[in-house]
């Protein structure tokens, strides 16, 4: 038994998954909404009914109880006025007056020792005159079901034997039981006048449960359409986006995950056409910065097989720096790319950035002699360490980058000062070069790929224009920040941020 309902489990399972999965989201939020509500609502219902049947076989229950005890009162008092049950055997006529409330009681004549008075009719408010009332006529037939026996439990009126009354009490009379009452309980729920009644009833509720189904149906479209709309949207923005239309974009309606979901597209819209630009231009410039070196490789090297220029030492000397040129770009080119990368390991370990830099510094100690630049860097000297988590070899690149920019733009004679600080449990290292500076907007764009203050005479230097934005890839991957701001010696000045270790 347990591996056939493994076995019949797994293909409901799998049916379920076949017929759900297909389907497309509007359909599975209305499914959802529907059958979430038929399920309520059949719950609802069958409380309902339940509830009704039990609480009106509770309502007949305590009716017939009522009806009893008022038999009971007009028996022991037509007992104290005739003395004995006699009369009542011989006038069935006075016996349902009795036990039948909607039958008129009629006076006893003197043949049957009656008597000028009547038996009293109950006053009791919930009397079950009002049952009647309530209820379909005729419906309980309560007094058809009651039985009177003597005090030796012989039958007066009613069903003979005594055991065919479930419900037997005594009748007392100043303590002394002259009588008994039997009551054969009321099977209503099964009598035809009930069946009907419950009948009607349950119409009503299947009625009521019916519009209500209806009501959730158009409910269940409603809701599951307003839902989707926003997920369309999203859809035929990602369409868009799928087709290279990086302007698309959504419009945000609420403020829930559908919406915070649309930001996100938007977001995300705005990243990529950023990114389209971005690499427009990327491929413009490379385009442009390699043309220039191979075009004068090219108009040399025709010139000297047209005869027009001899292949001197000269002339091949100025073949070499066009094609050391071409490194270089490809060089950076290949740096830059590689820093973007997902793929691209650092190999993380505590790095001393103090001594990392004067070892990089001390490098450039004949450049700097050359031309005459003079370096203030007491402030290393003092420092002691500051370990930072990074790369070392990489870090050292950006130094190198940064130490070249100043030996190529500084004019000769300069002055380069360094100085390190701790701010907020992090190091600042600052350099500070001499003349020239650069423009407010020129500034700015120094970190963009190919970008050149002065190009024709940078490309003199022989800068790329990729040194600044390969060091902000390096910097930021060290989840450190590099800015850059006008030297109080006329120059630039370049501030790196590392977190420290540690502190």
């Amino acid at each position: 038994m347990p591996t056939q309902y493994a076995i019949l489990r797994n293909i409901l399972y799998i049916m379920s998954l076949n017929i759900w999965q297909p389907m497309k989201l509007i359909h599975k939020f209305f499914l959802a909404f529907f059958i979430t509500n038929i399920i309520l609502v059949g719950l609802m219902f069958i409380f309902i009914y339940m509830t009704f049947s039990s609480g009106f076989n509770n309502y007949v229950e305590q009716e017939e109880k009522k009806h009893v005890a008022s038999v009971k009162q007009q028996l022991t008092e037509l007992y104290v006025e005739l003395g004995s049950w006699q009369p009542i055997t011989q006038n069935t006529q006075l016996w349902r007056s009795i036990v039948e409330p909607e039958n008129a009681p009629s006076a006893p004549n003197a043949n049957k020792q009656t008597s000028n008075s009547q038996p009293k009719q109950p006053t009791d408010s919930a009397s079950p005159s009002l049952l009647w009332i309530n209820l379909p006529a005729g419906a309980l037939k309560t007094g058809q079901r009651i039985s009177l026996y003597d005090q030796n439990k012989t039958v007066v009126m009613g069903r003979e034997y005594l055991h065919d009354n479930p419900s037997v009490e005594p009748i007392l009379l100043q303590g002394e039981i002259i009588g008994w009452i039997g009551l054969v309980p009321s099977r209503l729920v099964e009598s035809s006048p009930a069946k009907a009644f419950l009948s009607a009833q349950f119409q009503n509720y299947f009625m009521i449960t019916s519009f209500v189904v209806l009501l959730a149906f158009i409910m269940a479209i409603a809701v599951s359409r307003h839902l989707i709309k926003p997920i369309k949207k999203i859809l035929a923005g990602t369409s868009e986006l799928i087709k290279g239309n990086f302007t698309s974009r959504i419009t945000v309606l609420s403020k829930d995950e559908l919406g915070t979901l649309s930001n996100h597209y938007n977001a995300l819209a705005v990243t990529l056409e950023k990114n389209q630009l971005s690499r427009f231009q990327w491929v413009s410039d490379t385009s442009h910065e390699l043309r220039t070196p191979l075009t004068v490789l090219r108009s040399h090297l025709l010139a000297v097989q047209d005869g027009v220029f001899v292949a001197d030492d000269s002339r091949i000397d100025l073949l070499l720096k066009q094609v050391d040129k071409l490194n270089c770009i490809v060089d950076d080119l290949a740096q830059l790319a590689h820093s973007d990368t997902a793929n691209l390991t650092y190999k993380d370990s505590d790095v001393d950035l103090v001594s990392t830099f004067t070892q990089t510094l001390e490098n450039y100690a004949v450049r700097f002699e050359q031309r005459g630049i003079t370096v203030e860097s007491h402030d290393l000297n003092n420092a002691g360490k500051f370990i930072i988590s990074g790369d070392k070899e990489r870090l050292q690149q950006v130094f190198t980058n940064l130490l070249e920019n100043t030996c190529r733009y500084t004019h000769q004679g300069g002055q380069l000062n360094v100085k390190v600080d701790t701010l907020d449990r992090k190091v600042v290292l600052t350099l500070q070069d001499s003349a020239p500076s650069v423009s407010p907007s020129d500034k700015q764009r120094l970190f963009e790929r190919f970008y050149r203050v002065e190009k024709s005479r940078n490309r003199d230097f022989g800068g790329s224009g990729l040194g600044l934005a390969l060091c902000e890839q390096i910097v930021e991957a060290h989840d450190g920040h590099i800015t850059l701001h006008d030297s109080p010696l006329g120059g630039l000045e370049v501030k790196i941020t590392f977190p420290l270790i540690g502190r």
